[in-house]
């Protein structure tokens, strides 16, 4: 892999997050790309639609594009992917959706011999991926490595931190991972084109068949005998949330359309991983409004409960894949810019003993200038790849796999995410040690108190 042209191919970087993910490379790495330290090939259909963005792009920023290499490539083509796949080390893809567009390029890598990473959230076509390239992949040392982006990284990543720190200092893993995702600025950020028809097609493909356990490939499921030696499966049972959902740390807490994606991706890792953190991890993944009223609460959940009934209706995802480019425009990249997000991760012990302190760690993380789904994808995906040219950094471990996993959470430190975030422990309360004059007086107090415990002496208030 040493002698190859490029060191990252990014395919899609005229899309709409493809677009964010060249920009990034571009505003960060501009010295190590100039000097060719870092070696980038942008694979496109349309050059001159690439010359038009980095056109704008120079004209924004005034970066220098002498260095920046193009290709034209056709993801439909096999070996136009495959021919640019064995001149790369890394290749990034943003093209969506990937159960459409993904499968040549990933084959193409495992072929080529270049490490793969991706933003996907399309899980039927992660577990199809990971049933039939994985260990091909672990054969040839490669990394494929899937959902680089905030929906499933900033869980997976945060779930490895949180593992990690309740081990320090309690010495056992952490049962209990909740992930508490801010509402507050959430006018300000957007959904792609793309992800909405990519999430429509996960639907249509996976029907009713998603869980928590999905990428697991039922490996969590519970084998109970019925009768002789016929064994069946019975699904690990899936607890389903009271419709007032309040928590007091964090006021009324909902589901989020990608919650049980968030969640599935965490306990994949724990699958990847043996079951590491053990097979009764939870993982539970919520948005939260601290300023939200009950009555508001109630009057959106309503209103999301009559939403979801029109979206089960074949012929609503139909008008909306149909006619979502007529209405519905995403927000700009400067839009995105005034955007910001706030994430709190706890870490629980399960314990229900009334009489022991709960054992709990937190874990804050915020981004300004930037809203979680698209700038900060951007951010964790480039830097994902730059984090895996440095192969010889990263521990041997191979295959389709996630972030945590692939050991490239690297990422978020240099995108500034992670960087001087330790976990909180919540202070045990000391009593405060009573010196001089206080001292004297509780001494004396003592004297003159009866064994109730009412004091008597001349500074009692009784």
């Amino acid at each position: 892999m040493y002698d190859k042209k490029y060191d990252i191919l990014l395919l899609g970087c005229t899309g709409y997050t493809g677009q964010m993910v060249l920009e990034y490379f571009l505003e960060n790495y501009e010295k190590k790309i100039k000097s060719e330290e870092i070696k980038l090939l942008c694979g496109v259909r349309n050059i001159k639609k690439l010359d038009t963005f980095l056109y704008t792009i120079k004209e924004k920023n005034d970066v220098i594009l002498k260095k920046i290499n193009k290709k034209e490539i056709d993801i439909n083509i096999y070996e136009s992917i495959l021919n640019c796949c064995k001149i790369s080390k890394v290749v990034i893809s943003t093209i969506g959706p990937y159960i459409l567009y993904g499968y040549n390029i990933v084959k193409a890598c495992v072929e080529g011999g270049c490490h793969y990473v991706d933003v996907c959230g399309e899980h039927n076509f992660i577990l199809n991926i990971y049933k039939e390239f994985n260990n091909i992949a672990i054969e040839k040392k490669l990394k494929i490595i899937h959902s680089a982006s905030f929906i499933s990284a900033i869980s997976d990543i945060g779930n490895f931190i949180m593992q990690e720190e309740f081990f320090r200092q309690y010495k056992k893993t952490c049962p209990v991972i909740k992930i508490r995702l801010c509402n507050e600025g959430n006018n300000l950020r957007t959904i792609g084109k793309t992800t909405i028809k990519s999430a429509l097609l996960f639907k249509k493909y996976i029907k009713n068949n998603y869980h928590k356990y999905y990428l697991c490939d039922n490996k969590y499921d519970v084998q109970y005998k019925v009768s002789g030696n016929n064994y069946l499966k019975k699904p690990k049972e899936i607890h389903t949330n009271s419709f007032l959902d309040y928590e007091k740390e964090f006021g009324y807490c909902f589901d989020t359309s990608y919650s049980n994606i968030e969640e599935a991706y965490v306990l994949w890792s724990n699958y990847l991983l043996n079951y590491k953190y053990g097979k009764d991890l939870v993982i539970n993944y919520k948005q939260y409004d601290t300023h939200l009223s009950t009555s508001m609460y109630i009057f959106k959940k309503v209103c999301g409960k009559i939403f979801n009934f029109f979206q089960s209706f074949f012929f609503m995802d139909y008008l909306i894949n149909k006619y979502i480019d007529l209405f519905y425009k995403p927000k700009t990249m400067n839009e995105l810019k005034k955007a910001y997000w706030k994430c709190i991760i706890v870490g629980e012990d399960n314990d229900n003993d009334e009489e022991k302190k709960k054992k709990s760690i937190y874990l804050y993380l915020s981004g300004k200038n930037e809203d979680p789904g698209y700038l900060l994808s951007a951010k964790i995906i480039s830097e994902s790849a730059i984090s895996l040219l440095k192969e010889n950094d990263l521990p041997k471990t191979f295959g389709v796999i996630s972030v945590s996993v692939g050991k490239v959470h690297g990422s978020l430190a240099r995108a500034g995410k992670v960087k001087n975030q330790t976990p909180k422990v919540p202070k045990l309360d000391k009593k405060k040690r009573l010196t001089g004059r206080a001292k004297k007086r509780q001494l004396y107090n003592r004297r003159f108190s009866d064994n109730g415990g009412r004091k008597k002496g001349p500074n009692s208030k009784a």
